[in-house]
């Protein structure tokens, strides 16, 4: 995949998408963030770090179906595919990034 530039009229419709797409993924997700940068290959990608419940968290025999449909909703309404985008997901629960504290992440 060849990389790309994301505009500033890119972003922001990327920023719409997300915020409109993040209220489906509820009550699973409580949070969606994300930044832009390249990956090792230096191609344009988008970092998810998704916040969920930690209900949603605790239960292992649904995360796998939860992070897939967080994976497939965001990647559909951003059009990753469209854009060039490599996407990449990281999770954690609500209390794990409570005890982190961690405001750069992702």
């Amino acid at each position: 995949m060849r990389a790309v530039h994301i505009g500033l009229v890119q972003k922001k419709e990327i920023a719409a998408a997300v915020e409109r797409a993040a209220p489906t993924l509820a009550p699973d997700v409580v949070r969606v963030q994300y930044r832009f940068g390249e990956d090792w290959t230096g191609d344009s990608s988008i970092y998810f770090g998704i916040i969920l419940s930690d209900h949603a968290a605790s239960q292992e025999k649904r995360l796998g179906e939860i992070a897939q449909r967080v994976e497939t909703t965001l990647e559909d309404a951003i059009n990753v595919e469209e854009l060039g985008l490599q996407s990449y997901f990281n999770f954690r629960s609500q209390s794990e990034q409570a005890n982190l504290k961690d405001p750069n992440w992702p």
